[in-house]
Formats: C-alpha cells, sequence, structure tokens
C-alpha cells in the first residue's frame, strides 16, 4: 500500500497517548516527502488502528468449562497449546445430531459397556493460523468468505446440554520453560509489536523502492514479526505391523484415519512417514510429497524380492533351510517378497510363481532383467512422470489427503496399474496440528521384521540419523516377551533416547483378572458382583414401572435414572481399576528388562471412542486412554531446542533488528561535514572490509574452518586407511577363512541374513561385518575422538576469532566517535548485539558438525545393517544367496573370499564415508554462510546509515516522517522487549 508522504494523519499506537500530523521538517521542509508527525489534536483520524497488526492465532482463547473430575488438575502446566504464540486451531469434530440418545438396553452393555457415540468428521476444518496463511475451509465448511477465528472455534459446541468436548487446544503443556505463558505471551507482544514497525515502514512512499534500506529493514521486521520456531524435533514410532502404530499417530494427530493403518494395505508396514506442520514453503490444508528411488536403487530392490522369493521356492534352496525356525522365516519373508511383486506388477499377466520359480542356468539374471524392464515400463503411469525423482500435492481437506496417501500406499491402485509404494522411499506430510506447532515431526516407521534387507537399511539409517528420540510400539499384551524390542533398541546409536509405548490397554478381561485370591482379583469379584447386583434392581424397576400407575412412574424414573448412574459409573471403576494394573505390570516388567527405558500404556480405542464426546462423564475415559500424557511428553522433546531458539531471538536477534532500525532513524541527525566526513567515510569502510575478509571471504571463519576439517579427515581417516590397507585386507581374508570352517548350513544362514544371524549354531549371535572390522576398528575410532577434540576447540577458536573480528571493526569506529556521537554510539551497541548473533550461528553450526562426526564415526567403525560396511559387503551376499545345489559351499566360500581380495573394502569405506562426510559438511556450511552473510548486510547496511554518500543526503532526512515515527516508538518498543528477556532470564536460571 502505497500513501502520500504528506496530507494524511494516524495515531502512533493504541497503547500510546501521543498522536502525530505532517508539519514542516526541521530538517529540510522544502523537499517533497519531507513531512514530519507532530501531536495533533483527538479529532484526527487513526489510520493505523485500522489496521489488523496481529496474528489471527495470537487471539487469546478462552478454555471452556470442564468437570472437575476431569483430566486437567490444579497446577499441572504453565501453559496450553492454545497460549503458544503462534499456536493453531485444531480441528473440530462434527455436531452431535440432536436425535442421537444413549442406548440403555440391557442387551446392548456388558460388564464394560459405555456407549459409543458417532460423530461426522468434518474434512479440512482448520482455521488459517496466521496472517497470510490460506484458510482451507472452503465450499460447506465455511460460512460465507470469513475466517474462523480462534474465538469462533468450537462455538457450535455451545448450544449442547450434556456438556462440552474439550479441544487439543485447551490441553495443558508440559512444564518446560518454553511452555511457559508468561514467555509465550511475552513472545506474542513482541511479535505484535514488531508488527506495528513495519507496518509504520510500509506506509512510506520510499518503501516501494526495493533497492532502499528502508524496504530491507522493512521486509526484515515483517519476517521476524512473523517468527516460528526454526527447529524440529523427529519422534521416531516404529514397531511390527498390527500393533497400532498408524492409529496411535492419528491419536496424537487428532486425526480421524490419516495415518493408513495396516488393516488397509501392506504399504503401511513397509514406507517411513513423516508428519510435520505447514511452513512457507508448504502453505496448503496438506502437502504431501513422495520421495522416490533411484534407478539403481529399484534395480537393488527388485534383484532382493526374487532373491528372497527363490530361496523358499526353488528347491535346491529350499533344501538348504536345515531348521524348522529358517523354514518359517524364510517363507514369510517369500510371501512378503511375492506380496510385493504382485503389487508391482499386477497388470501382468506373465507375473506367476511358477515362472518366478523356474530353475535353469541363468534363470536369476534372465528373470531380474524381465522385472526391470516391466518395472520401467510401469514408471510412465507414476505421478509426475517416467523420471521423477519426487511428486508434490496440494490436498484440500483431509478427504483429499487420505486419498492420495491411499494413491501411494496403496497395494491396489486404480485402473489395474501398479502399486507406487514398493519404490517410494520417504513420504512427507505437511498439515496443521497444535501438536506439530511446536516443530515436532512424527514419524510412522515400519518394523523391522517386516522388512527386507534394503529398507531395513534405510530404516535403521533413518532411526539413527534423523530421530532424536525413539518410540517402540508393541501390543501390550506380549510386551514383555516381544523380541522385536530387544532389536530395535540395538539398532539405535548409543545416548539415543529410547522409549516404549503399550497399545491396546483396553483389552483386558475382568475374568482373568478375577482368577486366583489375592487383593486385585478380590477387588475386581468385589466390583462385578456389586455391578451385578446394580443390574438386577435395574431390571426390577424397569419391570415395576410397566406395572404401576401412571402417579407412580415418575418416582421410578428418577430412581432408574439414578440405578444407571450409578451404573456408568462402576463401569469405569472396573475399566480403570483392570487397566491400571495391568499398565503398571507391565510397566514394571519391560523397566526390569531396559532399565534407561521410559514406558507408556495407551489405548488408540478409547480414545477414539470418546474424544469427542460431549458427555462431562465420559472426560475421564479420555484421561484413561494416556494419549494425552504421551502427547504432553513429546512435546518435551523439542522444548530445549525450542527455549535456546526463543532466546536467541529475544535476546540477540530482536535487539539487533531494533538498533538496526535506530541506526537508519539517527542518520544526518549528527553533522559531520568537510575533512571530519572524509575520515569517518575512511573508518566505515575500513570496518566494512574487515567483516567481508573476515567472516563471509573464502579467508573467512567459516570457510577457514570447513578446510580444516576437510584436511583433518584426510590426515586422520583416509591417510591411516591408506597405510594400513594390506594388512587390513589381508587380516579380513583370514577372518573369512575361520568363517569357511564353519558348517554349510550356518554359513549358508549368515549369507542370507547379511552377514547377521542370532540363532543356531551362534549363541548370542553375531555380526560378520563387525568381524571385518575388527582390525580396524581401534584405529579409527581414536582417529575419530581425534577429530572430534578438534570440533571441541575449534569451537572455542570460533568463539574468540569472532570477538576479535569485531573488536578490531569496533575500534576502527571508537578512534571517531567524536565526530558523530549519536549514530556511532548507536553503532557500537548494534556491532556488539551483531557479535552475539554470529557467536550463535557458529555455535549451532558446530554443534551440527559434532553429531555428524559421531553418527560417521559409528557407521564407519561399526557393522549394523545401515553401516557403510554392511553396504560395500551387500552385493557379495546378494551374489552368495543366489547359488545352491551341489558345490553351492564351495561357490559362495570363493565368492567371499574374492570380494575381499579384490573389492578394495578398505578403500572403498573411506571413500564412502568421506563423500558423504564432506557433503553433510557442506550442506551445513552453506546454511551457515547464508546466515553470516545475512548478518554482515545488517551491519553493512548500519555503516552506510552513519553518514550518507558524499553530496546526497540520507533516507531518514529524505522520509523524515518515518524516522520521526520510529524514534517516538522505540521506547516503548524496548520496554517491551526487556520485559520479554528478563522472563527468558528467569526461565534460563541466569542472574
Amino acid at each position: 500500500m502505497a500513501v502520500p508522504s504528506s496530507e494524511f494523519t494516524f495515531s502512533v499506537s493504541a497503547r500510546s497517548a501521543v498522536e502525530l500530523t505532517p508539519s514542516s521538517s526541521s530538517r529540510d521542509s522544502s523537499s517533497e516527502g519531507n513531512s514530519v508527525w507532530t501531536p495533533q489534536t483527538p479529532s484526527s483520524i487513526p489510520l493505523f488502528q485500522s489496521l489488523s497488526l496481529n496474528d489471527p492465532s495470537d487471539t487469546m482463547h478462552t478454555p471452556r468449562s470442564r468437570p472437575t473430575s476431569g483430566w486437567l488438575s490444579s497446577g499441572s502446566s504453565p501453559s496450553t497449546y492454545g497460549h503458544q504464540h503462534n499456536a493453531s486451531p485444531s480441528p473440530r469434530p462434527g455436531v452431535l445430531p440432536s436425535s442421537h440418545s444413549r442406548q440403555t438396553s440391557q442387551q446392548n452393555r456388558s460388564v464394560f459397556s459405555s456407549s459409543t457415540r458417532a460423530y461426522a468428521n468434518v474434512p479440512g476444518a482448520f482455521p488459517a493460523s496466521s496472517a497470510g496463511e490460506e484458510n482451507p475451509l472452503s465450499g460447506n465448511d465455511a460460512t460465507g468468505d470469513e475466517e474462523i477465528s480462534d474465538s469462533d472455534e468450537g462455538s457450535e459446541f455451545e448450544e449442547t446440554t450434556e456438556g462440552q468436548t474439550v479441544e487439543i487446544r485447551e490441553e495443558p503443556l508440559p512444564a518446560a520453560p518454553i511452555y511457559n505463558h508468561r514467555l509465550q505471551d511475552s513472545l506474542k507482544e513482541v511479535k505484535s509489536e514488531l508488527a506495528f514497525l513495519a507496518d509504520m515502514m510500509g506506509l512510506s512512499e520510499m518503501n516501494q523502492d526495493h533497492s532502499s534500506a528502508l524496504h530491507a529493514l522493512f521486509e526484515k521486521t515483517k519476517k521476524m514479526s512473523m517468527f516460528e520456531y526454526p527447529v524440529t524435533r523427529t519422534v521416531g514410532f516404529i514397531g511390527d505391523s498390527g500393533v497400532g502404530k498408524s492409529s496411535l499417530i492419528n491419536s496424537l494427530l487428532d486425526q480421524q484415519s490419516l495415518s493408513r493403518s495396516s488393516s488397509e494395505g501392506s504399504a503401511c508396514t513397509c514406507v517411513v512417514t513423516e508428519f510435520r506442520h505447514v511452513d512457507d514453503k508448504h502453505t496448503g490444508p496438506f502437502t504431501i510429497e513422495a520421495e522416490f528411488m533411484s534407478s539403481e536403487e529399484m534395480k537393488d530392490l527388485l534383484a532382493e524380492l526374487l532373491t528372497i522369493f527363490r530361496q523358499f521356492h526353488v528347491t535346491r534352496f529350499c533344501l538348504e533351510l536345515n531348521t524348522h525356525e529358517d523354514q518359517i522365516k524364510c517363507k514369510a519373508q517369500a510371501e512378503k517378497a511375492w506380496e510385493t511383486l504382485r503389487s508391482l506388477f499386477s497388470d501382468q499377466p506373465g507375473l506367476t510363481m511358477e515362472h518366478l520359480s523356474e530353475d535353469y542356468e541363468g534363470a536369476h539374471s534372465s528373470l531380474l532383467a524381465q522385472l526391470e524392464r516391466w518395472a520401467f515400463a510401469g514408471l510412465a503411469h507414476r505421478p509426475g512422470g517416467l523420471d521423477a525423482t519426487e511428486y508434490s500435492v496440494i490436498a484440500g481437506d483431509i478427504e483429499e489427503c487420505r486419498d492420495t496417501l491411499d494413491m501411494l500406499t496403496g497395494s491396489n491402485s486404480p485402473e489395474g496399474r501398479p502399486a507406487l509404494w514398493p519404490f517410494i522411499k520417504l513420504i512427507r506430510v505437511y498439515l496443521r496440528s497444535p501438536i506439530l506447532r511446536t516443530g515436532l515431526v512424527l514419524a510412522d516407521l515400519p518394523g523391522f521384521s517386516d522388512l527386507n534387507f534394503a529398507r531395513v537399511r534405510a530404516t535403521e539409517r533413518y532411526l539413527s540419523h534423523s530421530c532424536d528420540e525413539v518410540f517402540v510400539v508393541v501390543d501390550i499384551g506380549r510386551a514383555c516377551t516381544n523380541p522385536s524390542i530387544q532389536d530395535i533398541l540395538r539398532r539405535c546409536k548409543d545416548g539415543q533416547p529410547r522409549r516404549i509405548i503399550c497399545t491396546k490397554s483396553e483389552d483386558n478381561s475382568p475374568e482373568e483378572s478375577s482368577r486366583g485370591d489375592n487383593a486385585h482379583s478380590r477387588r475386581v469379584k468385589e466390583l462385578n458382583k456389586n455391578l451385578q447386583a446394580v443390574r438386577q434392581k435395574i431390571q426390577s424397576t424397569e419391570s415395576r414401572a410397566r406395572r404401576t400407575s401412571n402417579a407412580r412412574q415418575a418416582e421410578l424414573a428418577v430412581k432408574l435414572f439414578e440405578l444407571r448412574e450409578r451404573e456408568t459409573k462402576m463401569n469405569f471403576d472396573m475399566r480403570k481399576l483392570l487397566t491400571t494394573h495391568r499398565n503398571l505390570q507391565v510397566t514394571e516388567g519391560l523397566v526390569a528388562r531396559h532399565p534407561d527405558v521410559k514406558v507408556f500404556c495407551v489405548s488408540n480405542t478409547l480414545y477414539s471412542q470418546y474424544r469427542f464426546s460431549r458427555h462431562s462423564e465420559e472426560e475421564a475415559y479420555v484421561d484413561l486412554a494416556g494419549i494425552r500424557e504421551l502427547r504432553r511428553y513429546c512435546q518435551l522433546v523439542p522444548s530445549a531446542a525450542l527455549m535456546r531458539a526463543t532466546s536467541e531471538f529475544l535476546n540477540h536477534q530482536v535487539p539487533a533488528l531494533l538498533l538496526s532500525l535506530r541506526q537508519w532513524a539517527l542518520s544526518g541527525t549528527d553533522s559531520v561535514t568537510g575533512g571530519n566526513a572524509a575520515l569517518l567515510r575512511q573508518a566505515l569502510e575500513n570496518a566494512q572490509d574487515i567483516f567481508h575478509r573476515e567472516l563471509i571471504s573464502n579467508q573467512g571463519l567459516g570457510h577457514v574452518s570447513r578446510r580444516g576439517l576437510v584436511g583433518l579427515y584426510n590426515e586422520c581417516i583416509t591417510g591411516i586407511v591408506r597405510q594400513s590397507l594390506n594388512p587390513w585386507t589381508a587380516r579380513s581374508i583370514q577372518i573369512s577363512r575361520e568363517w569357511a570352517g564353519w558348517s554349510h548350513a550356518t554359513y549358508s544362514a549368515f549369507c542370507r541374513h547379511f552377514g547377521e544371524h542370532v540363532t543356531g549354531a551362534v549363541p548370542g549371535g553375531r555380526c560378520w561385518n563387525n568381524d571385518l572390522l575388527r582390525p580396524a576398528r581401534d584405529q579409527l575410532i581414536s582417529n575419530w575422538d581425534n577429530i572430534q577434540n578438534w570440533l571441541h576447540l575449534q569451537e572455542a577458536i570460533l568463539a574468540r576469532d569472532t570477538c576479535a573480528v569485531f573488536d578490531q571493526s569496533c575500534g576502527e569506529i571508537d578512534a571517531h566517535i567524536h565526530l558523530a556521537p549519536r549514530a556511532l554510539e548507536n553503532l557500537q551497541r548494534s556491532m556488539d548485539v551483531r557479535k552475539q548473533c554470529v557467536e550463535d550461528h557458529f555455535w549451532n553450526f558446530m554443534q551440527k558438525i559434532k553429531q555428524i562426526s559421531e553418527n560417521t564415526k559409528r557407521d564407519m567403525a561399526f557393522g549394523h545393517a545401515s553401516s557403510y560396511i554392511s553396504g560395500l559387503m551387500q552385493p557379495a551376499y546378494a551374489r552368495i544367496n543366489q547359488e545352491g545345489g551341489t558345490g553351492s559351499d564351495r561357490r559362495r566360500k570363493k565368492i567371499m573370499e574374492d570380494h575381499l581380495t579384490h573389492s578394495m573394502l578398505f578403500a572403498n569405506l573411506s571413500s564412502v564415508a568421506g563423500r558423504e562426510y564432506k557433503q553433510a559438511l557442506d550442506e551445513c556450511f552453506d546454511d551457515l554462510q547464508m546466515k553470516v552473510t545475512e548478518e554482515v548486510e545488517c551491519m553493512v547496511r548500519d555503516l552506510n546509515a552513519v553518514i550518507a554518500v558524499e553530496g546526497s543526503i540520507s533516507e531518514a532526512e529524505k522520509a523524515p516522517a518515518v524516522a520521526e515515527a520510529l524514534s517516538c516508538r522505540f521506547h516503548g518498543t524496548e520496554d517491551i522487549l526487556q520485559r520479554a528477556k528478563a522472563i527468558v532470564q528467569e526461565l534460563n536460571g541466569e542472574d
């Protein structure tokens, strides 16, 4: 919006009593647009008061009343989702039809029965959460064109007389500092103030000049007024098919059937699916992104599927399965491989089990070539086309989102086309949900027992590299004896937080619990006896009511109502007793086996049944489901990172911006002429050169650190591998000859499992890939530790050198401060805060590099499925697994020795690790350079604002009205910021 620089009147702030109007400029009243605001009468038109400066989501949301017996206890949380500075509305359930009534007939009730209410799902019911966000409501989902505000949300429920639903926005957040309501309110206030400043600058004609410093400051202020948490933390939910993992994620998101359950198709057990909050790149109501496999990855997958299938269905391979366990496992894997192949080639009549089981010379190669031809022909029907590596679609509502996910993950594609999921590596779903708004990412991971080796590698790598916490999801019925728990936990990296979630906690039996003679069983028997007595009274009262006169019926109706209320209460008491008792037993058993693991017991069934109930007495069932407790815990995962990001924002980034705005407004206020002006310009140019040279040039601190790290890798890792190549290779061949002494069946079993076997002849399990690394492990770990030590030292060096750069630049300014005291004193303060911003960027950069180094060290020195050595050995195992029949044992062992002799295993180990390591370094460094360059650009703009180019006047002198308005506003803005900083300091425990 462009407005004239004169002939307009507005009030500066709703908080300020000062109103300003144009008058002659004391700087240059003859210049066009050189108007300055002076106090005027209240009759002026308050233009700014008509602007919407706040994020719609910042509207305070008043929680609806809930019963005292509800789940929110006094003092349990300092804040709720609705109190967050960027809180988004949650999906709204549909309205219960007025004709719906509770079922009360005796035959519809059991010991644990209660009425279940069906609510319509309103697809896409997500009000826009911030200024500029698209409102996804359309058609019948919205009333007219108006956006539904937070205060309107849920208003349609207020007519009910049976109680009110509790929305996620009203749920308490954990008592972490970042969720403190005073901090959240202060953050909202700071954002609102920045939005106001942006609006002030946006009204100036000069802002239309995109090359002006004012426009750059306007854009920066507007961006910071929409501050969102810049960090994410990922929670990975992993478990075998059928344990309720996808239903659990639906419950946490408070969505109905968004994540596909295993009962609806096999794909959900194979594809990692992330659920993320919408961002500035994904603004639609729902955005679905699919990442496809490369051609080589597709070929590897087909080869493995064919091999797995033939190992059970080709006679010469099947005869080598000596143990019953191996036969069962191989059969199960073959069935999954066949299901996958059928999904891929459902349109190929030539795909039969008999055809894939043919056994002749060269059969495997011939069959694989045919599968590859079919696969690449099918890519023509893939969304995005033949060469697409990614596919992205925006869904307008939840139904469309589900349809898209079904299309991507379903085994039965429309029109008989091949399924897409076997060639999909990762799916990301961006949606609005309060639980995701804090930067939390929920990842639905398949269980390892459901996967082939290629997907095991990919899933294990995602688990260790991408997940900040791992939640193992198991059925509570067999949680204490479930072998997949230990398998998953051992695949996590050291120090990675691991949790266990037991689902189906509602699935318990009163008959089983009443057996025996202990306190619990006696209590169950007593409750059941009392419950039966109440039911007999209900039957008796109903019978009397049918026989009695009209005058007596009213009295009996009241008694019947009271009895049914007692029955409802006793039903819940029984369910609570059974559920909490077994939850406690299972938790104690799991903690005894895994002392460092926290356990949660949840019921998706109870949550889905009662989540949208408007009956207050059924609120307790939602609490019993355990979903809310788990949701609160999930919010602890990103809390520390969010607190640090918020501290950086309030302590460093906002003060730096305000000082830059003040610097712009102060330009021209100090009179510097003649030789003094030339001296000052030279000093400012010198400071500018220092920043460019020391921070963003090829000789800058970041570039020097990166080159030092690459050089250190080449010395500590590449160099040591090159020196030790021959002895390590010789030792690996010797180790393989030790394996050759094992029985034919054991050797074959190890190869079928890609070098890892945990049963049979090797008690406790053993990993061949780990054995191969044994000669190199100690040296690799020691040298990686040297790299980590260098990183710790480099972190301190970067902090020291950053201070030196700013001290040198400030030295140029200090020597000339008497020439322009007002502008240069502000510049000194600005430089000090900018230094802290740069230090933050370097610190964050170093933390990422440390984590990358730790991951690379683990993947290089150990032999887990996603390790580098495992990938390098995979071709050998694949070739070995194609061998069978007479003489196969000798051929297998020959393939292994040839691979270790001629494959340059350790040289490739160094090369692969180095390539991935340096690529990750480059990505981190590019991000660092972008942020530091932005800081330098801000500092250069501040330097240029001190004194105008000779022969010209400053921007502030050209637009004095804006400069004056900003100056009038600074004091109030700083007060708001200081209050927020004081809260941060208090919550961080700083003096």
